[in-house]
């Protein structure tokens, strides 16, 4: 088999093994409505490459080997899209909606007596 074959043959395979951990990625990201989702996509899809990289490496590699390859990938990214998820929901915070937020430092005004303060005329 030429050198070209070859490459676009193991291409292929990372390929199979990334659209096989989007799958559980966008199951996750539904689950989690989208809050951490998209920082959790290239741990997803790395565990599934280097998952489905780890069966052949073991001695597998027949047509069994590729479809457990590709079951062991689909777990591999459920795990990194749920660890993804919450390690980005841990470094980002959601903020509630009806937080206010702060503009222009020492002059805003405290939310609960803003209607009563209008300025130095009164």
């Amino acid at each position: 088999m030429a050198t070209e074959a070859r490459a676009a043959f193991v291409l292929f395979f990372f390929a199979v093994w990334c659209f096989v951990g989007f799958i559980p990625w966008a199951i996750a990201a539904v689950a989690a409505r989208g809050r951490g989702a998209l920082a959790a996509l290239p741990i997803a899809l790395a565990a599934a490459c280097a998952a489905g990289v780890a069966i052949p490496l073991i001695g597998l590699d027949n047509f069994r080997g590729f479809l457990i390859s590709l079951v062991v990938a689909f777990i591999a990214a459920a795990v990194g899209s749920v660890a993804g998820i919450r390690i980005a929901q841990r470094l980002w915070p959601v903020r509630p909606a009806n937080e206010l937020r702060r503009r222009g430092g020492a002059r805003a005004a405290d939310s609960g007596t803003a209607h009563l303060t209008r300025g130095p005329d009164t």
